[in-house]
């Protein structure tokens, strides 16, 4: 309730500064002289790197001065037609909600719909100006589409001041006096891809001496990705006819380009396959603003309800339509812009969906795309951002879930599917994945993985603080059981059969959508159509979301002979059976060999390989396979049998942890020679994606340098 309280005060504290800065448009006072109008900046918000449609800062154009005109004539108002050029010269991507390039960008004519009264207060301004009703005028009515226009013309208010009537011969509020139209809507593409046009624009002199006249140009959205827009984004100003609406500026510097979002894998400790898990926590997803307004609502939360912020509440979207409303600093944290609900459109695309000018399809999403899930695990990830804990009376957020509050949190919208599918349809409103915001293992969504072994998360931003940069974090969870037998594998294998060079459980992490989730291509990404927001990957952001060892050991044997006239035993006792609980296991070991065969023709280097029986075909134990060890027992092979005339080093790679190795040496029927040690135990290929005896993880030593 404190926090309601706080943004109505700062609601009203904006209308006080609103009309402060806008006082101007109504008033009285002798004729002004010559015309005189002015383009500057609205606003110059920082723009994502990664967006293509990235809304840039109004243009806001003034008018003082001009000839008077005569308040009840049946001529229409001069009409001027306003190009605004981008540059560099970036293609337009404001949404088109027709084919034809009629799109949500809008001119606005003296702040409709602000609520602002003229300085005598009181409300006897009359419904015009900045007190009128949001009046459309389509593309569609404009002369450039063939149709009459949207004229206007001359009449006064309570005060004497020249306003636009939609009436011919209308004289006063007295008289049905009407407003005309004050929202042109703007056709991308007719001088360029990276222009927008507003045509027929009715221009009334505001010739009273102190009278300022507006026109707000609004809900013009940009694509920074591709190397054009590096900097900042400026504007040119065009008319014609310039004599109806002459404007004295240069370039207008309407954005500029902010840091890239950091994401980053933050992993936990690694685990072993034959120990089971059950919502194990295996990493944390960090994802960072590179400025303090990057991660963005639908709209602004005009109230402190659930999922305000996502456009649920009834009439919360349209409410979102002051010009140049500031909302607390809320309106550079909306992905929408100024929505006007009276201009809807499918975009030219036959039994399309309604979209609405200046309406975002949903917040920031942000993605994680996991990659190699091994088979056997399933892996989790969180509900909720985690990023402040458990700071809520049952753990979770202590704020209003898509409210007023400042504190960053995001919810769960998609998995493998949908990262692009808006916030709200014709039937339903905003709906996360789970409607509990309890933070920890309890609250999380299984992925299922594709048959590539591939699964993606998105979650969508709630809330946001315009004024920090935000950090969100989510949980990765991970769960198992040991290795079971099977019928092709009756000793069983590890949940991942992957080989020792195998590719690291990757998560990449971006915005979404992106082109890579079959959304959009980066071909239409300029042409102002579905979604809204979109996103390219301009950085590659990605790190391991779990490290699974495979309950390995790798033992050194330094000297083996099965030359003529010799023999070695090679004996690997499976001690996973003990007093002390540990984990039974069963499995082989693979025998590489690394040194010279023996022969009457001379030694020739060779690398011999005995595998684990389990793991072919056709097994001899003994004989072309290593056994298969269960728990608490111990098997043997002679070189003689499996490695024929061989001399070297073998290094043993045993599928089971705590294995220890014995070699005896011999010659053959152990007449006069008896020489035996203990194999070295090295730190080898544990997690699986490693070498024998090269440590998988970096900063770890192999037991081998501290045994020489």
């Amino acid at each position: 309730m404190a926090d309601f309280r706080r943004w109505l005060t700062v609601l009203a504290v904006i209308a006080i500064a609103a009309f402060a800065a806008n006082a101007q448009i109504g008033g009285g006072g002798s004729t002004g002289g010559a015309l005189v109008c002015a383009a500057t900046a609205g606003g110059t918000p920082e723009l994502r790197p990664e967006g293509y449609t990235e809304l840039a800062g109004d243009i806001l154009i003034t008018c003082t001065g001009g000839a008077l005109s005569s308040p009840g004539s049946t001529t229409p108002v001069p009409t001027t037609n306003i190009v605004v050029y981008m540059t560099p010269g970036v293609p337009i991507t404001s949404r088109f909600l027709s084919a034809n390039g009629a799109s949500e960008a809008l001119l606005l004519v003296d702040e409709p719909g602000s609520g602002l009264l003229g300085p005598q207060g009181s409300g006897k301004l009359g419904p015009f100006g900045p007190n009128a009703p949001q009046v459309v005028c389509t593309y569609a009515q404009s002369q450039a589409a063939g149709g009459t226009g949207c004229p206007a013309y001359a009449a006064t208010d309570a005060y004497g001041n020249l306003v636009a009537a939609s009436t011919p011969g209308c004289v006063s509020p007295g008289n049905n006096c009407t407003t005309a139209a004050n929202v042109f809507q703007g056709k991308v593409g007719d001088y360029g891809a990276q222009t927008v046009t507003f045509y027929g624009v009715p221009v009334l002199p505001p010739a009273t001496s102190g009278v300022t006249r507006y026109f707000r140009i609004t809900n013009v959205r940009v694509p920074v990705p591709g190397g054009t827009l590096t900097n900042q984004l400026s504007a040119f100003i065009s008319t014609n006819p310039s004599t109806i609406l002459p404007i004295s500026s240069s370039a207008i510097t309407i954005g500029t380009v902010g840091p890239a979002m950091k994401a980053s894998v933050l992993p936990g400790s690694p685990f072993q396959q034959c120990v089971p898990q059950t919502l194990a926590q295996t990493a944390s997803l960090l994802f960072t603003e590179g400025f303090a307004t990057s991660f963005k609502t639908r709209v602004v939360p005009l109230s402190n309800n659930p999922f305000a912020a996502q456009g649920t509440n009834s009439g919360s979207p349209y409410n979102q339509n002051i010009p140049g409303g500031t909302y607390a600093n809320f309106a550079q944290n909306s992905e929408s812009g100024l929505i006007q609900p009276l201009l809807t459109g499918n975009g030219g695309v036959s039994n399309g969906p309604t979209f609405t000018a200046g309406l975002a399809d949903y917040g920031t999403r942000l993605k994680a795309v996991f990659t190699n899930i091994p088979a056997g695990l399933t892996l989790y990830v969180s509900n909720t951002s985690v990023t402040y804990g458990k700071n809520g009376s049952n753990g979770g957020f202590s704020a209003t879930v898509g409210g007023t509050s400042e504190l960053p949190f995001a919810v769960l919208v998609a998995t493998n599917s949908g990262e692009a599918t808006p916030d709200n349809s014709s039937t339903a409103g905003f709906t996360p994945v789970s409607s509990s915001f309890v933070q920890g293992s309890a609250n999380v969504t299984a992925l299922s993985a594709n048959s590539s072994g591939s699964a993606i998360a998105v979650w969508e931003v709630t809330n946001s603080n315009p004024t920090a940069i935000d950090t969100l974090a989510f949980g990765v969870y991970i769960s198992y059981s040991a290795t079971s037998a099977t019928t092709s594998n009756p000793y069983g294998l590890p949940i991942t059969t992957l080989p020792l060079n195998a590719p690291v459980n990757n998560v990449a992490l971006s915005f979404a959508p992106e082109p890579g989730g079959s959304t959009f291509t980066t071909a239409n990404a300029t042409q102002g159509q579905v979604p809204t927001p979109r996103f390219a990957i301009i950085s590659t952001q990605q790190g391991q979301w779990t490290a699974i060892g495979l309950c390995q050991t790798t033992l050194l044997y330094p000297f083996v002979t099965g030359a003529a006239g010799f023999d070695t035993g090679i004996a690997v006792a499976n001690t996973s059976m003990d007093p002390f609980g540990t984990v039974n296991q069963t499995g082989s070991c693979k025998l590489y060999g690394y040194g010279v065969t023996v022969a009457t023709a001379g030694n020739t280097a060779i690398q011999t390989t005995v595998p684990g029986c389990d793991a072919i075909s056709n097994p001899l134990p003994g004989t072309n396979c290593f056994p298969v060890v269960p728990a608490g027992q111990v098997g043997t092979v002679l070189a003689s049998a499996t490695l024929t005339n061989f001399q070297g080093y073998v290094i043993a790679v045993c599928n089971f942890q705590y294995a220890h190795g014995y070699a005896a040496v011999t010659d053959l029927g152990i007449r006069n020679l008896w020489s035996s040690y203990l194999a070295l135990e090295l730190q080898g290929s544990g997690s699986g994606n490693g070498t024998p005896g090269v440590s998988p993880r970096t900063g770890v030593q192999s037991i081998e340098s501290l045994v020489h």
